[in-house]
């Protein structure tokens, strides 16, 4: 990728990086210019885009904050390698396609231009072109490589796979968790802790196809992939799947994601805020697996109440086996405060750990809890290249 992207001459850079100011105060107009023009015009590309995250601006903040930072890196090109590699593996989920990039370069080209009031061929205009062609070559061929890989690894594939329900089970009164068994009958990859599938459907009523991320919340290894969801109010899939019984058939991308366990440390905490546990248990599945000391690892469930403790007996059982640490936290419904940074605190200091030293932390919930909890693993003196967290929904910073 920075070969590539050093093909940009200095010129190029700073034409692009002179809309630095106009993107920082109107990114997001850009943006919805953007995602509108591209819709309208495009309209099967809707089979890709999630329309909440387009109602609610979602899509747009996170593509604002993604072309501020290209433009604002391109002499520090090492800061753009993480973003790439978590955007490739979510276009890769989605099924994007190297024809598409075209498309999107040229709505977006448009929309800056409508933006910013630029004449046709404008200089600014020329260097984003070029810039924009050369960061979708990089996607292009890290997608490529995903593909590939998901492909010729054991039991892998490329695109939709179909999976039947072969199991529902309700976790709480509005989680469930649904296993689910290739239709083909053949085996499966293994994957890591944290990742996630990309799951397409057909809802009734609705014209396009609809797809959502949802991590895997069980073991590798096995005959089934598990996903457990919440039904949410204006969740369209998600009250779809909690409709469904055993049988019903979906279509599902091969697993991918960059949220996985940090190999560098010795001491692993991680911090679940409601159904964000789904991916956290996935990977405490594979450090239990792989062997991790049980007495350097700290689970923690935070929820409203009792009743909302996802995993329950599951995790009982785990602990029983294994020995690790765990902790639930009820805290009503304020979200900010499941927990803080005394009680996280004294989580450490029960199981023996010191955050500050060797220790990796990984959380994953509500958007605010998140942020505390950033906040909280900062104010502890945990390093930040070890604070790990997985979005629901497009990723902007906390």
């Amino acid at each position: 990728m920075l070969k590539e992207l050093l093909m940009l001459s200095q010129q190029i850079i700073e034409s692009v990086q002179s809309t630095i100011p106009l993107l920082a105060e109107n990114g997001e107009a850009i943006t919805r210019h953007f995602y509108g023009n591209l819709l309208t015009d495009n309209p099967e590309l809707k089979n890709i885009f999630n329309p909440t995250n387009q109602q609610d601006g979602a899509q747009a903040r996170a593509l604002a904050d993604a072309v501020f930072a290209y433009a604002n890196n391109l002499e520090n090109l090492e800061a753009l390698l993480p973003a790439v590699a978590r955007i490739a593996h979510k276009h890769v989920s989605l099924g994007v396609k190297p024809e598409q990039y075209p498309i999107i370069g040229g709505a977006l080209l448009s929309a800056i231009q409508e933006v910013a009031q630029l004449p046709d061929n404008h200089p600014v205009l020329t260097a984003w072109g070029e810039a924009y062609g050369v960061l979708a070559d990089v996607f292009i061929k890290a997608e490529e490589d995903l593909y590939q890989q998901n492909e010729q690894q054991a039991g892998g594939w490329r695109g939709f796979r179909d999976f039947t329900i072969s199991e529902v089970k309700r976790e709480t009164g509005n989680v469930k968790s649904f296993y689910l068994k290739p239709s083909d009958g053949n085996p499966l990859p293994t994957f890591k802790g944290g990742q996630y599938v990309g799951l397409k459907t057909v809802l009734k009523d609705q014209t396009f196809t609809q797809i959502r991320q949802y991590s895997l919340s069980g073991p590798s290894n096995m005959d089934t992939l598990r996903i457990t969801t919440k039904a949410e109010p204006e969740g369209l899939v998600s009250n779809y799947l909690h409709q469904c019984m055993e049988g019903v058939t979906v279509s599902i991308q091969a697993p991918t994601g960059v949220f996985n366990l940090d190999n560098s440390v010795g001491n692993h905490i991680f911090i679940a805020g409601g159904v964000g546990i789904t991916p956290l248990i996935g990977m405490l599945y594979e450090a239990l697996n792989r062997g991790f000391e049980a007495n350097k690892i700290l689970f923690i469930q935070a929820q409203n109440s009792q009743e909302d403790e996802i995993f329950k007996s599951e995790l009982a059982h785990l602990q029983a086996k294994h020995g690790f640490n765990y902790m639930t936290q009820f805290s009503g419904h304020d979200e900010k405060n499941y927990v803080d940074v005394s009680k996280l605190k004294a989580a450490c200091d029960e199981a023996g750990i010191k955050p500050e030293s060797d220790t990796a932390v990984y959380f994953c919930g509500p958007r605010p809890f998140m942020s505390a909890m950033k906040q909280c693993c900062l104010t502890l003196g945990i390093d930040e290249q070890h604070i790990h967290y997985e979005t629901f929904g497009p990723t902007t910073a906390l």
